[in-house]
């Protein structure tokens, strides 16, 4: 059976440049951009909990920098990362920075982004952003992707360089890349490691997203501190931190 029968379209808006779209199928509502690539999902009855796995394994980078105050997103979605923190993380303010204003009413619309002063959201592009803000972030997460896969942009060395300019001493940049691509994988781990002296990967499936957490920690971060807090974290957020950390691989890419 094909599972796409069993699904009910509630919005499908095509322009020029992209079509977006959103359906209920089964326990989840999803975000597509028109095609049958999930770009965001968020369960029915379970509306807290993260759906997808690479929304899973880039949440869990937030043992890397727990008690951070300010992050910066790059890419909205349906928001279900930022909806996530927002919940489960009060003390964290929030700015998201979106390039289409449609995928902003949409996240409002159909998957209940929350409205409040901890969780801003900016139309424009986010290099531009990066570019002119004089703000400085904990952490900033770079996860604008179209219907084909990651925007090759947001991974360009100009980019990335940008990116840690407005970390704070001790921020680590978080960068979801299509892993498909491994020559441009391969660059972009290049480009990162050379601009950050901790570097870590995290594999979700063969040829899908790698998230890249890159940092310069006051201090050296090892496997026995993120386990640490992992535990800690598990104790009130529902995300099974241990399991991604243990999938991380430090300095180096997943393998072939």
């Amino acid at each position: 059976m094909n599972p796409f029968r069993l699904e009910t379209c509630l919005y499908d808006n095509e322009r020029s440049d992209r079509r977006i779209q959103v359906f209920d199928r089964g326990e989840n509502r999803e975000l597509r951009f028109g095609n049958h690539i999930t770009q965001s999902a968020r369960s029915h009855s379970a509306p807290e909990r993260l759906v997808l796995d690479y929304t899973r394994a880039m949440a869990s980078g937030m043992v890397f920098r727990p008690e951070a105050a300010e992050i910066l997103h790059v890419g909205l979605g349906a928001g279900s990362i930022p909806a996530f923190l927002h919940r489960f993380f009060p003390r964290l303010r929030q700015r998201v920075v979106e390039v289409d204003p449609e995928v902003i009413q949409v996240a409002y619309r159909f998957f209940d982004l929350p409205r409040s002063g901890r969780l801003r959201v900016t139309i424009g592009d986010g290099a531009d952003f990066l570019l002119a803000t004089q703000e400085r972030y904990d952490m900033i997460w770079l996860d604008a992707f179209h219907a084909e896969g990651a925007a090759p942009q947001m991974s360009s060395p100009t980019v990335l360089a940008l990116a840690r300019e407005r970390l704070r001493p001790g921020g680590w940049l978080l960068d979801n890349v299509w892993g498909s691509d491994r020559a441009a994988l391969r660059r972009t781990v290049q480009t990162v490691g050379g601009l950050f002296p901790d570097l870590w990967s995290l594999s979700v499936r063969v040829e899908s997203n790698v998230i890249l957490i890159a940092g310069n920690p006051r201090q050296p971060l090892d496997r026995a501190v993120l386990r640490e807090r992992a535990y800690v974290l598990e104790q009130t957020v529902p995300l099974e931190f241990s399991h991604w950390v243990e999938r991380l691989k430090n300095g180096r890419l997943p393998p072939e």
